[in-house]
Parts: structure tokens; C-alpha cells; sequence
């Protein structure tokens, strides 16, 4: 079971920070450093995390509403952008650095996007709860990708935009395309198929990021300790990757 993790609030602005790796294996990443975080201890664990998914679905607002308190209502398609956070782990009180590399889901960025993946210590596999297709793109694109760049890496499956659920001007919508937002158990179905955990938030409404990264930090943390290795063998088959969810949802 995973326990909770407490990330601290922040009272200022980012600040840009030089990229690498230490010879110490902590993690730095060039982007935007939240500071302030009233944290005096010097982190015991640097790590980074690497978010990947569809184009618009939701990944910057997930990493700027978490490391920066606020919800981005302008939509401006990522390059590459970084972010550097510091949060406690809550059970250890030990002080974690995260380097949060947002990655562009566009096409014309795939032969890019795998400089973003060396050494990273767990990934964040995205899509949005109000675009079925999104999902459908997790097996064929996303999971092969992480697959083959970090075959070994720990996977968080995330639903994006779980306010849309509901909303009925996103279920109108995608009814005229015989379409319907994507349900809880069709995400941890799919979740299940790459041995993956599986959450979903609203950046948007601030409910279940944190929960994100409490439990993405207690993974971490506790591979660090040597409490809960990863086997290659608990991921999932590719042949079950190519999902049927729109032909499902048109039936």
C-alpha cells in the first residue's frame, strides 16, 4: 500500500536551472525551479519524472498546477519545458527533489522526444478522459515508446481532465461522434494490459494531483530503498495493445 506523501506550498515564481545529471546520479534539469518551499533540509533523493501523451491532453497543466499552485488557462503546445519542485516524503520526513520534464505529444517531435527518456526514474503515461482517441493512442504509440526507451522504469497510467466526465457540453460533443468520455474501468483496463498503476485527476479543479504525485513519490522513494523493485516481467504484452475502445463505445 502506498502511504502518503506531503508536498509543501509554494510561495514564489520559477527559476530557470541548468540541465544534467550529477555524478552522484541526483537529477537536474534546465526549466522552471519553484522556490520558497520553506524546506531546509538539502534533498536526500533527486528524481525525475517524464510525462508523455497525446498533444492538448492535459500534461503541462497537470505539472504546472502541481510544482506552481495555479491552473494555465491559456493552452500553448510544449517543446520540451522542465520544472524542479521539492516536496517531503511524508513516512521518511525526507526532503525529495523532482525534476518534471514535460514532452511534446506531437508527431513532429517523436525522433525528439527520446533525449527526454535517459535516466528517468518513473514515467507518467497521459491521456484525456474527454478524447476516447487519446486512450486508444496509449497502446499504440505511447506504451511501445516508453516501452522500448525504459523497459524497466515504473509507469503511472493518468486520466486527465476528469471534470469533462460529466459535463454535458463534452458528452453532447462527443455523441454526434457516437462517442462517450472514457470511464474509470476502461482506464484501469487499460492500465492493467502495461502493469501500470492507474489514476485520474482535474488539474483544473486541483482533484487527485496531489494524490498523483504522493503516490508517484512513494514509488520512487521506495525503489530507492530497495522496498518495492519493479520486475520487467509485471508490464504488460504489446499484443494486447491495440484496443478496440471506440469500436466498444460505437456498439
Amino acid at each position: 500500500r502506498l502511504q502518503n506523501a506531503s508536498v509543501t506550498s509554494l510561495r514564489r515564481g520559477p527559476q530557470r536551472r541548468d540541465s544534467g545529471r550529477r555524478s552522484d546520479g541526483s537529477v537536474t534539469s534546465s526549466g522552471r525551479e519553484s522556490i520558497g518551499t520553506g524546506l531546509t533540509e538539502p534533498p536526500a533523493y533527486s528524481k525525475k519524472f517524464v510525462v508523455v501523451g497525446d498533444g492538448g491532453c492535459g500534461k503541462t497543466c497537470l505539472l504546472i498546477s502541481y510544482s506552481q499552485g495555479v491552473f494555465p488557462e491559456k493552452y500553448v503546445p510544449t517543446v520540451f519545458e522542465n520544472y524542479i519542485t521539492h516536496c517531503e516524503h511524508k513516512p521518511s520526513g525526507k526532503v525529495v527533489e523532482l525534476a518534471l520534464w514535460d514532452t511534446a505529444g506531437q508527431e513532429e517531435y517523436d525522433r525528439l522526444r527520446p533525449l527526454s527518456y535517459p535516466e528517468t526514474d518513473l514515467l507518467f503515461v497521459c491521456f484525456a478522459i474527454d478524447c476516447p482517441n487519446s486512450l486508444e493512442n496509449v497502446m499504440d504509440k505511447w506504451y511501445p515508446e516508453v516501452l522500448h526507451f525504459c523497459p524497466t522504469t515504473p509507469i503511472i497510467l493518468l486520466g486527465l481532465k476528469s471534470d469533462l466526465r460529466n459535463k454535458r457540453t463534452c458528452i453532447d460533443l462527443l455523441r454526434t461522434q457516437g462517442l462517450t468520455p472514457v470511464t474509470h474501468h476502461q482506464g484501469q483496463a487499460v492500465a492493467k494490459k502495461m502493469g501500470a498503476l492507474y489514476m485520474e485527476c482535474s488539474s483544473k479543479e486541483m482533484t487527485g494531483v496531489h494524490e498523483i504525485f504522493e503516490a508517484a513519490i512513494n514509488t520512487v522513494v521506495a525503489e530507492a530503498e530497495g522496498l518495492n523493485p519493479t520486475p520487467p516481467a509485471s508490464r504488460g504484452s504489446l499484443t494486447a495493445g491495440n484496443s478496440s475502445l471506440q469500436q466498444q463505445q460505437k456498439r
